[in-house]
């Protein structure tokens, strides 16, 4: 593997605000619809109604956007190590400690998961802290609006994942 090989995944910022848009018209329509059924009766004047969550949803889209940019998810394959980033804490894995590498759940909501060998040394705890499971550290990561895209990340994971570690690893999740 070449040393000055590197992929970088970074949360995209179009994809994010376009989520949080469509995530922030949807709480409105369900904010609106159980004041309406508390209230027991449909608003007046829906043109007030419809101006007001196209002007909540883009505020809160930029808002999210805006606030959160610095604590998004990346993840960065080069030849030595896999790099992972969440909320602003880092941890660079060698691939030699990796066991398995899998995507789990499908579109916005996916995450990757690094589970590390058994016996393999875990970076300090000032990083990304992981999570113990079946007594292993297992590393989770949003992944799902990181670009150039999910595909590309199961293809550079598989590429640079250890002979040993690709028979292991089970099937991605779709």
């Amino acid at each position: 593997m070449d040393e000055n090989d590197r992929t970088t995944f970074r949360t995209s910022a179009r994809l994010t605000f376009v989520f949080m848009l469509l995530m922030g018209l949807l709480a409105w329509v369900l904010v609106q619809a159980v004041l309406a059924l508390i209230a027991g009766r449909l608003a007046a004047d829906y043109t007030n109604l419809a101006v007001t969550g196209v002007i909540y949803a883009v505020g809160f889209s930029v808002f999210t956007v805006l606030f959160h940019r610095k604590t998004w998810s990346s993840v960065d394959v080069t030849g030595p190590a896999l790099g992972l980033v969440e909320k602003g804490r880092s941890a660079f894995l060698p691939w030699q400690t990796i066991q398995s590498a899998t995507i789990r759940r499908p579109g916005p909501f996916a995450v990757l998961q690094v589970a590390l060998r058994p016996g393999a040394v875990a970076p300090p705890a000032t990083t990304l802290r992981p999570r113990i499971r079946a007594g292993q550290p297992v590393y989770t990561v949003n992944v799902g609006l990181v670009r150039p895209g999910i595909g590309v990340l199961r293809t550079e994971l598989a590429r640079h994942l250890p002979p040993v570690a690709a028979s292991e690893r089970s099937a991605p999740a779709e």
